[in-house]
């Protein structure tokens, strides 16, 4: 009896200890009970002023002035902390400082310090979250500028794709927002024949990727052909190797820089060029870079005038009559010049720059049409060059007269004088022709006349 009292009591204390075993293990394995996180709604009102182009998206009555609206709002992120500030009733139409107020979610320790930094995003009542606009889950915008839209007009483009963004501190309490976007404003102008309401694709395209494809229609203004658009892209952009396409159109080359948030006007034209000249285009300047603008009109700005297209075959190669005169020379000294055919017809060309004179830079090119450089025409070739031009003036031979100098003098030049002109052809043995305002004659070819080349092409 007390064998088994003993065995009863020794397997208790062993069970006791096996219990205080598994006991003590336990607690080793608990973890320390985590503090559950805290969130804070805490009121905040804060002030936005400064500049009126860089605080405030909405475009007034009066199509200049930039106002806050009713639905403006106010984008608050920073460590721990977000929230969405409503405009202050009364504040719309405000042009200067104005208030936004509402709550702010905090997440963090205690209290926010006073120096926390926060950004203000001010999204317009003219965006639309998920459409203009995207917000993440930590309230940071973006905005969603077109690739395969555009705005009809900079007053669209600034309500739609502004970015408004300013840093301070929470204690601070007010900010000064800044514009993160630029307004790429295209006015693309076509000289070229392009019809009105033609429907184009334009391509606009930066370090040769496409930024946007947009679809575009040409329209009357100024009574020119244009196709206007703009495209928002962000502020900091580098621009290189940029450009703009126009359907099938030669690229036109955008200059480059980096944009800040500001406007910037890309104002580009398409010309003819020479190399798909017609009898269509008689009486257009030809420029250095190959092109053609409209006859008796100013050149445009960055333009060289070169003279006055005169002549074109059938083959497309043709003569470009000068707006200057050349060295005035006698009819043998000409004839000694290399001759050249161009456009079916035989040049003497003139050799340096002795030659040509002062007025006239030499030219191997226009553009990417290979010319002759200046030289002497024959007789028939300044007799259609004045026709094409619409001379009425002739005797024996159609003559310039005032018609063809308005040509010359709308293009800048410097109109025929009173003098004669040389052309390359030879009258006789010892005389060759030359034209003056109302007719052709020959004189000796010892004489001195003046010359007014041409450019083959």
């Amino acid at each position: 009896m007390k064998k088994n009292s003993f065995l009863w009591a020794a397997l208790s204390m062993t069970a006791a200890l096996a219990m205080t075993a598994c006991s003590n293990d336990d607690n080793d394995m608990t973890e320390a009970p985590v503090a559950p996180s805290t969130s804070k709604t805490i009121p905040y009102t804060v002030t936005v002023g400064g500049d009126e182009a860089t605080t405030r998206a909405t475009v007034g009555d009066d199509n200049r002035t930039l106002k806050f609206a009713t639905g403006d709002k106010l984008y608050i992120t920073g460590e721990n902390i977000q929230g969405v500030l409503d405009l202050k009733d009364g504040d719309e139409n405000k042009t200067s400082n104005v208030t936004f107020s509402g709550d702010l979610e905090y997440t963090g320790g205690g209290t926010p310090a006073d120096d926390l930094s926060l950004t203000a995003t001010l999204v317009s009542a003219q965006q639309t979250v998920g459409t203009q606009v995207s917000v993440n889950d930590a309230g940071a915008v973006t905005v969603n500028y077109p690739t395969t839209a555009y705005c009809s007009s900079i007053n669209d483009a600034v309500q739609k794709y502004s970015n408004l963004t300013g840093t301070s501190t929470y204690g601070a309490k007010s900010f000064t927002l800044t514009q993160q976007t630029a307004f790429l404003n295209f006015v693309i102008t076509f000289e070229d024949g392009t019809a009105t309401e033609t429907p184009l694709t334009a391509v606009v395209s930066n370090g040769g990727s496409a930024i946007a494809t947009l679809n575009v229609t040409t329209e009357i203004v100024s009574e020119k052909v244009v196709a206007k658009f703009v495209l928002p892209v962000a502020a900091g952009t580098t621009l290189s190797s940029a450009t703009v396409t126009m359907g099938s159109k030669a690229a036109l080359n955008i200059n480059n820089a980096t944009l800040t948030g500001k406007v910037y006007n890309v104002k580009k034209t398409y010309y003819t060029l020479l190399s798909a000249a017609t009898t269509s285009d008689y009486g257009k300047v030809v420029c250095a870079d190959g092109h053609l603008h409209n006859a008796k009109t100013a050149v445009p700005a960055g333009c060289t005038a070169v003279g006055i297209l005169g002549k074109v075959t059938s083959t497309g190669h043709g003569l470009i009559l000068a707006l200057q005169d050349a060295t005035s020379q006698t009819w043998n000294t000409i004839f000694g010049w290399a001759s050249v055919t161009y456009a079916d017809t035989r040049l003497r060309v003139l050799p340096d720059d002795a030659a040509r004179g002062k007025q006239l830079k030499s030219y191997t090119a226009l553009g990417a049409t290979a010319v002759s450089n200046w030289a002497v025409a024959q007789k028939s070739d300044y007799e259609a060059i004045f026709t094409n031009l619409g001379s009425t003036a002739y005797w024996d031979g159609q003559t310039y007269d005032d018609n063809v100098n308005a040509y010359i003098t709308g293009a800048g030049g410097a109109a025929f004088s009173q003098s004669r002109y040389w052309s390359a052809m030879w009258k006789t043995d010892y005389r060759s022709w030359y034209f003056y305002k109302d007719y052709w004659s020959y004189d000796p070819n010892g004489d001195i006349h003046s010359v007014r080349p041409v450019l083959g092409f």
